[in-house]
């Protein structure tokens, strides 16, 4: 049975599940394919759970500004299968990916903190993933990740200030304290560029809602807003969904447990020292990113998607004006 979602119960649908496609993807050892139930419709993704007799698959759809998921995952899949979910079938004309059933997202688990130390291995292993892809930035540009490297990313804020200003996301107040920052955020590019690992892949939305636990392994799903910028940028959406309120400063999480065990991964390229800096330096930038990022996501959405999202690009960059203006002077 199919059951189709209509417009009021998510953004509009812009693809047909393809039924026939799936059924040939599916290994016989699944069975029938009994149901099919739209479970997230975003403006930039539709994903689908495909109840079959003898098992659970999800389906997604990539957006046009998100395709660049599935060449991706192509990508990723023969040394690094193991951190990523499952893959049962990919196409990269249509921007469809047919996955296992990963498990239940970190959040959602009843005792979330019994897996704590769990997440460490994972993030040393993610971590090898960006290491590895230090020699692949030009082929990821060339399967369209978006280069949010630092050396574009004063642009890209203008660039995005512009957006909003044409799209009324926010008000002049807001662009003009984002404006100002761009001295502090220049510096602060210029300081990191300098690193030999300064761009690399970064997931772009690592929270523990894309951290999936199935028998105790956790994998990483929704690959969709990756792009390619500093690595360290990647861990602010996991921490701060971990930790909530519980921080009052940058530099607090930087001395969690999680990020230390990422940053030992990193130990071979630089000196614990100057990790914790990079990495409270790249926390910061990483608002910035996520303003970016979501824009970026709404730029093909409908208006009644884009008035629903886009006050997120407006609170990240509420937050970076903030976090900017504390910047020690010896980082600007």
């Amino acid at each position: 049975m199919m059951n189709n979602p209509t417009a009021d119960q998510g953004d509009l649908l812009t693809q047909a599940v393809p039924l026939d496609w799936i059924k040939n993807a599916l290994p016989t050892r699944f069975g029938d394919i009994q149901h099919v139930e739209a479970v997230k419709l975003r403006p930039w993704s539709q994903v689908y759970r495909v109840a079959s007799e003898r098992g659970i698959s999800y389906f997604k759809i990539c957006g046009p500004d998100a395709q660049h998921e599935v060449s991706l995952l192509e990508w990723l899949l023969p040394d690094h299968a193991a951190i990523a979910p499952e893959i049962i079938a990919l196409s990269p004309e249509w921007g469809w990916v047919l996955m296992a059933d990963a498990g239940i997202p970190w959040r959602d688990l009843p005792r979330p903190a019994a897996y704590h130390q769990r997440l460490k291995p994972l993030l040393s292993s993610y971590a090898k993933l960006q290491q590895h892809s230090l020699d692949h930035i030009d082929h990821l540009l060339s399967i369209n990740l978006p280069d949010r490297r630092l050396e574009q990313l004063p642009q890209l804020v203008e660039d995005l200030i512009d957006a909003g200003d044409t799209n009324g996301w926010f008000e002049t107040e807001l662009q003009n304290q984002v404006l100002g920052t761009l001295p502090t955020l220049e510096r602060l590019c210029q300081g990191l560029s300098t690193s030999p690992y300064a761009a690399a892949l970064d997931h772009g939305d690592l929270h523990t809602g894309n951290v999936l636990i199935k028998r105790d392994r956790p994998r990483i799903c929704d690959w969709g807003d990756a792009c390619i910028t500093h690595p360290f940028c990647s861990l602010l959406p996991l921490v701060e969904t971990m930790v909530g309120d519980q921080c009052s400063s940058v530099g607090e999480l930087v001395n969690g447990d999680l990020i230390q065990a990422y940053l030992r991964t990193w130990q071979t390229f630089a000196p614990s020292h100057v990790l914790k800096v990079e990495m409270q330096q790249a926390l910061c930038l990483s608002l910035l990113l996520r303003a970016i990022d979501m824009a970026y996501m709404l730029q093909s959405a409908d208006a009644e998607s884009v008035k629903r999202w886009s006050p997120f690009v407006s609170k990240y960059l509420t937050r970076w004006v903030h976090i900017a203006a504390t910047i020690p002077q010896t980082v600007r």
